[in-house]
């Protein structure tokens, strides 16, 4: 399941968003390793150890999550997923490498996975983040977000962050119920 870069994404030098497949475990990783400070406090959604990753693999095979990457080269520029993508409202993550952040893809991939969410018959999307990421916040409110109050998260390495919950409804009406926000299982 490949998706062919869009010609806005390919203009930026990304070469292709895919889904998550094994053996991708190494190229998330450094993905991850190569975040600067400022991007793993605002995105570390689960650790990336080989066992985790390879579970959230799993996932992604079985249905249960959606998991993206955009890959420039042999380097993960670009890492977007919906967990609990078998439920009415997923749980949107979006990460962007440093170097491409600004660039347009982060938005392009959010409106992939809008559009498969769609496509899937969901209710709509749930996601948190932090409140000091406006640039995220803004990205979000301009695909239709809206604030749905603050929660505690508990990041990848197990700290609990108070972040802001933001919801994109499909339909009028529609809400996600309570949830726990933290890595699945």
């Amino acid at each position: 399941f490949f998706f062919q870069a869009e010609d806005g994404i390919r203009d930026i030098g990304v070469t292709g968003v895919q889904t998550c497949a094994l053996p991708i475990s190494e190229a998330l990783a450094r993905f991850d390793a190569n975040l600067g400070a400022t991007s793993r406090a605002c995105f570390l959604p689960h650790a990336y150890d080989e066992n985790t990753l390879a579970r959230h693999v799993a996932r992604h095979t079985r249905g249960t999550d959606l998991s993206l990457v955009a890959a420039a080269g042999k380097d993960i520029v670009g890492y977007a997923f919906l967990w609990e993508f078998d439920q009415p409202f997923p749980l949107l993550g979006l990460g962007v490498a440093d170097a491409w952040q600004g660039r347009g893809l982060g938005g392009a991939l959010l409106d992939l996975l809008v559009v498969e969410a769609r496509a899937a018959g969901r209710d709509g999307i749930d996601l948190t983040t932090v409140p000091s990421n406006l640039r995220a916040r803004r990205l979000y409110e301009s695909r239709g977000f809206r604030a749905a109050g603050e929660v505690d998260n508990i990041a990848g390495d197990g700290r609990v962050v108070r972040e802001l919950r933001l919801v994109l409804a499909f339909r009028p009406g529609a809400a996600p119920g309570s949830r726990a926000f933290s890595p699945p299982r």
